[in-house]
């Protein structure tokens, strides 16, 4: 057992003793004093390939903090170009045997615009599975909902909303209330209030409801017209949560046929649209199509 251990001993010595090349992935931080703030396409992280001796290259994951960090004390807006391999080989402070061999991109296109806040609606990038027999009911809730965001003013002008970290929930039977977190995405150029926030999903048993005799409505009707259909009003199956179809009154459910495409139709009947309650789906309709007469109002 000794010999055995002595030999591993001198075989991974021989071996850190060689010259290797590795890939590592380095974070991306660009930071601007305000009222300034960084715009562009500014990557989260650089692929950057080394070349040393084994052991000088385990330092890279032991000893070294490697970040790409850097700093712009800027005193009005402007567009300049960063060379990345330049900035780390002056800036990592390496021993004189580790190489930085490569840099992916090469570049950075960094620009300076004025900095702005303001709030942004988030929105929630997950994937729900549910076990058979199980299924989301209404649609998940986040809290907060929208949270202050910081940043270039070109970057935020065009933001409407912004996601959550991407999670994908299996095998689902119940309820979920859990902290999530925002999406990394944009996070080495903007700032945000907060970075983690509580989602709500309700999740209920799956069950099916008739609902007889709802009336249908005529939309985009134009005030010299009327429209007699045939019949007036159609018969309904839901599927939904136990709970939620429980909930649900015949005002809720809204079948409807838009005036403009029974103008464009030259079949005589249409199937209607519903508007129904989120996490709800329709299951059959009787009947299925609806036929139409157009009339003049006097």
């Amino acid at each position: 057992m000794a010999s055995f251990l002595l030999s591993a001993v001198l075989w991974i010595s021989l071996n850190l003793n060689q010259t290797y090349e590795i890939q590592k992935t380095v974070p991306v931080k660009i930071n601007v004093n305000k009222p300034f703030a960084v715009s562009g396409n500014i990557p989260l992280q650089l692929e950057v390939k080394f070349r040393g001796i084994g052991w000088d290259l385990i330092r890279l994951f032991t000893s070294f903090n490697l970040e790409f960090n850097y700093d712009i004390n800027a005193k009005t807006k402007d567009q300049f170009v960063v060379l990345t391999k330049d900035y780390l080989v002056n800036n990592l402070f390496m021993s004189k045997d580790l190489l930085v061999i490569s840099v992916y991109p090469e570049t950075l296109q960094v620009r300076i615009e004025s900095y702005e806040e303001k709030y942004v609606k988030l929105h929630p990038k997950i994937t729900i599975n549910c076990k058979d027999g199980y299924q989301v009911v209404g649609s998940p809730e986040l809290y907060p909902d929208s949270i202050k965001v910081g940043g270039a003013i070109d970057i935020l002008r065009g933001m409407e909303y912004f996601n959550t970290s991407s999670i994908v929930f299996d095998n689902v039977n119940a309820g979920i209330f859990r902290k999530i977190f925002i999406s990394d995405s944009l996070s080495n150029i903007l700032n945000f209030s907060q970075q983690e926030i509580d989602l709500k999903v309700n999740i209920e048993p799956t069950a099916e409801k008739y609902f007889n005799n709802i009336e249908i409505k005529v939309t985009e009707l134009p005030a010299d017209k009327e429209v007699l259909l045939i019949p007036q009003t159609v018969d309904v199956q839901l599927k939904g949560g136990v709970n939620q179809l429980a909930k649900i009154e015949p005002s809720g459910i809204i079948p409807k046929i838009d005036f403009r495409k029974i103008l464009a139709d030259s079949t005589g009947s249409l199937k209607p649209e519903f508007e129904i309650p989120a996490g709800s789906s329709v299951i059959s309709v009787k009947p299925e199509t609806i036929q139409y007469v157009i009339k003049k109002k006097y």
